[in-house]
């Protein structure tokens, strides 16, 4: 009796599709893994800082009816940062936004400095841009624009005002520094005893890295 024999080849079939579909798993995740390990690798982290920031604020005026800077004394107020812990940056790389109701004024190296303010140069050292501008930047401690643990930064103010006699119904009373840089076509105004807020952003991350709430006294 001749027995016959069917040639069954088809039970390969399976096995290497399996196989297949295993490597071009394999493939895949591999090649998932590395695109989201080269843009975690891409994306700039931003200083880890801890900053104590406090008012300087010694408003004299001569005439407290209006909204003018009646007096000629340079003051040097504002709002000064001292880095307390946390990594060095640049002050060439941040951005200080301070915030006061829906008046927002940024300072950073391409805000500058009004000719007309109030300051004395020769008790601060002032960051200028790279065309030698002024910038708000000041040290009350000399240095250089990297700010390290213990170095203090001040956003100077230009001039200050005091309008607390004031009978002019349109004129706001109170206690008030003032920001008008250059070019801004504006001014910005903080009042004594009311709050605004401030936010330092990295640039290089364009992520924030502190916020706060200010009052000036």
């Amino acid at each position: 009796m001749i027995e016959k024999y069917r040639k069954e080849d088809d039970a390969v079939s399976p096995v290497v599709g399996v196989m297949l579909m295993l490597v071009v798993t394999i493939i895949i995740a591999a090649m998932v893994s590395a695109f989201s390990g080269s843009v975690a690798e891409d994306q700039t982290l931003a200083p880890q800082v801890s900053l104590s920031a406090s008012c300087i604020c010694s408003i004299t005026d001569k005439d407290r009816t209006n909204e003018l800077p009646d007096h000629s004394d340079k003051l040097n107020n504002g709002i000064e940062f001292r880095l307390s812990g946390g990594d060095s940056f640049s002050l060439r790389d941040i951005t200080v936004q301070l915030k006061n109701g829906d008046s927002v004024m940024n300072f950073n190296m391409k805000t500058h400095l009004n000719t007309s303010a109030a300051v004395d140069k020769s008790k601060l050292k002032f960051i200028k841009d790279p065309e030698e501008k002024e910038t708000y930047f000041a040290l009350p401690g000399g240095g250089d624009e990297l700010v390290t643990v213990g170095d203090s930064f001040r956003i100077v103010a230009d001039d200050c005002y005091d309008s607390t006699l004031a009978e002019d119904k349109n004129v706001v009373k109170g206690r008030f520094l003032t920001w008008s840089p250059e070019g801004s076509g504006g001014t910005f105004k903080v009042q004594a005893h009311v709050p605004f807020e401030y936010t330092i952003t990295d640039q290089l991350s364009g992520k924030p890295i502190q916020r706060g709430t200010l009052i000036i006294r």
